[in-house]
């Protein structure tokens, strides 16, 4: 038994009543008792739903080591995209208890199977065909996913003129009438955009995936 809470680092609360245990320990606890018989699979479902964003990351983190450690099958059941993008060797995306797709987490970010997949995996711009033939000049028969950072900005003389809507961590900007939220990563301070100015914006084609 201490080994195991040795693994979820509990050791020093050892002695301590469920009541003087935080939601995040507690969470460690269920994990602990459920590892204490070494079992060949492992199924949690929605184990860090209840706890808030910093325990979560902790945590996951954790489960992630700890299966790691002792070379364990397991499956984790969650609705959270970051949990399922960040843990997962293999994911299966389901809906309506259906296998919607199943591949590791690069293949569902970058080339979702549908609609669903698009909308549930990462923060598509989901476009209708007429949308991306508007930003691009080319024909498409459906709807159409195109990541935010897979956009790129420049001078409004660089790339299609496009108008910031805001200015915050994620863009959202206005394209020959289309809106798209745009994530530009490791900016310096002096490359942000203030809402209202105008810059050039850079789609290459194969960001854009139509979707079914």
């Amino acid at each position: 038994m201490a080994e195991v809470l040795a693994l979820v680092e509990l050791n020093e609360f050892a002695h301590r009543y469920p009541h003087q245990l935080s939601g995040g320990q507690c969470q460690r606890v269920a994990l602990a008792r459920s590892l204490v018989t070494r079992p060949r699979l492992l199924l949690l479902d929605e184990p860090l739903s209840a706890l808030d964003a910093h325990i979560r990351r902790h945590l996951r983190e954790q489960i992630r080591r700890i299966q790691r450690e002792l070379n364990l099958t397991a499956i984790f059941v969650t609705h959270d995209q970051e949990e399922a993008l960040t843990l997962s060797d293999r994911i299966v995306l389901m809906n309506n208890g259906e296998i919607v797709q199943d591949g590791d987490a690069v293949s569902l970010y970058t080339q979702p199977a549908n609609l669903f997949a698009a909308s549930f995996i990462g923060s598509y711009n989901l476009l209708s065909a007429a949308q991306a033939q508007q930003l691009t000049g080319e024909h498409f028969t459906g709807q159409v996913a195109l990541r935010p950072e897979s956009i790129t900005l420049g001078t409004p003389e660089q790339g299609i003129a496009g108008k910031i809507l805001n200015h915050s961590l994620r863009y959202r900007i206005v394209v020959n009438g289309v809106e798209l939220a745009v994530d530009v990563l490791n900016r310096a301070p002096g490359d942000l955009h203030r809402a209202g100015s105008t810059v050039g914006v850079h789609i290459t084609a194969d960001a854009l995936r139509e979707v079914a």
